[in-house]
């Protein structure tokens, strides 16, 4: 299929937050009205993307909807031959943020999800996309993709 034309583009199924979380008010964004995310693509995958949030998953309607970012990782995995079984997507925020918020305090809130949820799925490979998900994973401020980038790393001791 030619991935250019979006034929291989599909909503990825999510994958249900761990009982206990679905309702967790930490971070703030609860008062966004966004809901919980917690990852989406293939749980046991090998390789998982951390992005900093969620991003727009539905219309104003309540269609579901594969917005540009998820569009545009999807097309380059195709396009160097991963499938959708391949990968796992997850976030450093487990809302979407609609308005303005305390950037590091939900950051330190949500971080203890993500790194529970790299305990429990162990991947081989972690990509980080973006200066956002790179500092929260790094556990450093001033981490910038730019500068880390052709290099393996073992961030946070590992």
């Amino acid at each position: 299929m030619d991935v250019n034309e979006g034929k291989c583009l599909k909503v990825w199924p999510e994958e249900e937050p761990p009982s206990g979380v679905e309702n967790c008010t930490d971070c703030g964004l609860i008062t966004h009205g966004s809901r919980l995310i917690w990852g989406e693509g293939n749980p046991n995958a090998p390789i998982l993307i951390l992005l900093d949030n969620p991003g727009a998953r539905e219309d104003r309607d309540g269609n579901s909807f594969i917005c540009g970012t998820r569009q545009t990782l999807q097309k380059a995995a195709y396009e160097v031959g991963f499938h959708d079984h391949d990968l796992y997507v997850t976030y450093v925020l487990k809302r979407r943020p609609k308005k303005a918020y305390d950037k590091p305090v939900a950051r330190e809130a949500c971080i203890q999800h993500l790194l529970d949820q790299l305990q429990s799925k162990s991947p081989r490979f972690v990509f980080c996309l973006g200066n956002v998900a790179t500092q929260s994973f790094f556990a450093e401020n001033e981490a910038e993709v730019k500068n880390l980038r052709q290099e393996w790393h073992s961030p946070r001791g590992g």
